[in-house]
């Protein structure tokens, strides 16, 4: 009776964890299999070096409220601390673009960059959120097919923005509408970082949509939606890292009767005529399951794992074909003390130090850290977007130290020449020696770093491609796309197998979106009802 599960979840990465926490709370018997020691995928604690822990997202920048809300994580222990200001962009002339909670205090600081700019930015995305709300997407239903997206698209106004929105490039997109070359560089670093295109790249202006989308998909009843702050509006910080945010997850499942077993890697999810039958486990155990739900990569998921006779070549064939496209690198200082800004004053060195910082100049410097790995070498000079987290949470870190965590572009899994083994710490070695530009004396406080090249995260952590997101976030695997157009629904053409992962829509970032939505695509199965009462809007 103990295997007597309605559902098994593989992996218990965030998305993983949003899906079994729906299903939970809708009654089902659910059962988490994780093929590591804890929960939390990449969200989740890592010791860096005794005492040293971080993750390797550093924010839950892109958490949806509703997830938040619907699965109470509040109550099972998560917190955020809202730094303040939110992000910090230092440039090489030694002046930085600060974003504070206050809009009037961020007109100021860009202010000092473009008179014109401090109108036309706020402008600039309005105009994101107004074609976000006549798509009538809702990032908490399955995607619609182009076709459908298409309708609603009633005037040459809707034609134009959607050509550069959706298929323009960043660089088109921002020249359009800013003139500092540094306000650019700020809108444009995160969207330069998820897939390795570069900023001229037609496609890449697509992920700026994406948190107008949530605004238009969903509210929140709260004095302060971080998602209305044009730069990096954020809930904030979780308290104890990332894995707070999975704990917390993971806390909730239990309370609600469903089951995680740790260090039970799948090996096959087998399947017959009639569809799902079950997991088989690395340790030789089958685990009986009409319906499995899959967190993994969908490559992973349909063509490692998967186990049916019944699957049509031709599908076999475009999911062999998916693009993979990886370019994440780790890096982790461990400090003694806190590192100074050049940039900061004096007053407002821990403001700066407490929050996230970027750096990535401007969208040439972009453009460049792209060109060299998708030649095969790893950036001479790459984006680093990093965060001191031990600030907010001094428990990541023994007393009077520190932890800097940085995420790195890019870095390609397979170079032209040479081996990771040994450009990986040339790699690290490049990063210390640029994030000294903007911190003099963080050489002085180094106690010992360590890395991660794009082959540990896909080792250690599972992340095929060393792809955060899975896929490419471009418009070619969007929508009604993403992963592929016979499952992009969260329902694969085997009865009974789901796709839960960043690989779905609305793709990755720490959202819990795909799992939520893949929840209730099952929940909608069990209860016979199109799309659950839990995802009313």
């Amino acid at each position: 009776m103990k295997n007597n599960y309605d559902v098994v979840v593989i992996g218990a990465g965030h998305n993983g964890l949003t899906c079994a926490g729906y299903l939970a709370r809708a009654g089902l018997k659910v059962l988490v299999l994780e093929r590591r020691h804890r929960v939390g995928g990449l969200s989740t604690e890592y010791e860096f070096f005794p005492g040293y822990t971080a993750s390797i997202p550093n924010s839950p920048g892109s958490l949806e409220p509703k997830v938040v809300a619907d699965l109470e994580l509040e109550k099972f222990g998560l917190s955020f601390n809202p730094p303040d200001p939110s992000l910090v962009v230092p440039f090489p002339d030694g002046r930085a673009m600060v974003a504070w909670r206050d809009p009037v205090k961020t007109a100021d600081e860009i202010r000092k960059f473009s008179e014109k700019d401090v109108k036309a930015y706020g402008a600039f995305f309005e105009y994101l959120n107004k074609f976000a709300k006549k798509t009538g997407v809702s990032l908490f239903k399955p995607p619609p097919t182009l076709a459908e997206l298409m309708q609603s698209l009633t005037s040459p106004e809707d034609e134009e923005a959607f050509s550069k929105i959706v298929l323009g490039s960043l660089k088109d997109l921002l020249d359009e509408w800013l003139e500092s070359e540094e306000l650019k560089s700020v809108i444009a670093a995160i969207s330069a970082t998820s897939h390795l295109a570069g900023p001229y790249t037609p496609g890449t202006a697509y992920l700026l949509l994406m948190r107008p989308l949530s605004l238009a998909s969903s509210g929140i009843n709260t004095g302060h939606d971080p998602r209305k702050q044009y730069l990096r509006g954020s809930t904030g910080l979780p308290i104890g890292g990332m894995g707070a945010v999975t704990r917390a997850m993971k806390d909730s499942i239990e309370a609600h009767g469903g089951v995680i077993r740790l260090d039970s890697g799948v090996s096959r999810i087998v399947a017959g005529a009639d569809g799902v039958q079950g997991v088989e486990l690395e340790s030789g155990e089958f685990i009986p399951a009409k319906i499995v739900a899959s967190n993994l990569h969908p490559r992973t998921t349909l063509q490692d794992m998967l186990n049916d006779s019944e699957v049509d070549p031709v599908f076999e064939k475009k999911v062999d074909q998916l693009p993979s496209r990886g370019s994440a690198f780790k890096l982790a200082l461990a400090l003694d003390g806190m590192p100074a800004f050049a940039a900061a004053p004096k007053e407002l060195q821990k403001h700066y130090a407490s929050c996230q910082f970027r750096l990535a100049p401007d969208m040439d410097y972009m453009e460049r850290a792209v060109d060299d790995a998708k030649f095969g070498r790893p950036s001479a000079e790459p984006i680093i977007l990093g965060l001191i987290p031990s600030l907010t949470s001094p428990s990541m870190a023994p007393p009077g130290k520190n932890i800097l965590s940085c995420n790195v572009w890019h870095a390609p899994v397979k170079l032209a020449e040479g081996s990771w083994h040994i450009e990986r710490d040339n790699m690290a070695k490049r990063c210390i020696e640029i994030i000294s530009r903007y911190m003099p004396d963080l050489k002085d406080r180094l106690i010992d770093y360590r890395a991660l090249s794009p082959l540990d995260l896909q080792n250690e952590f599972g992340l095929r491609d060393a792809n955060i997101m899975h896929l490419d976030m471009l418009p070619h695997k969007m929508f009604g796309l993403r992963p592929l157009a016979q499952c992009a629904a969260y329902k694969t053409p085997t009865k009974g197998l789901y796709l839960c992962g960043s690989g779905t829509w609305p793709g990755g970032t720490v959202s819990g979106i795909p799992g939520h939505n893949a929840a209730q695509e099952i929940i909608s199965y069990y209860t016979g009802n199109p799309r659950d009462a839990l995802n009313d809007q």
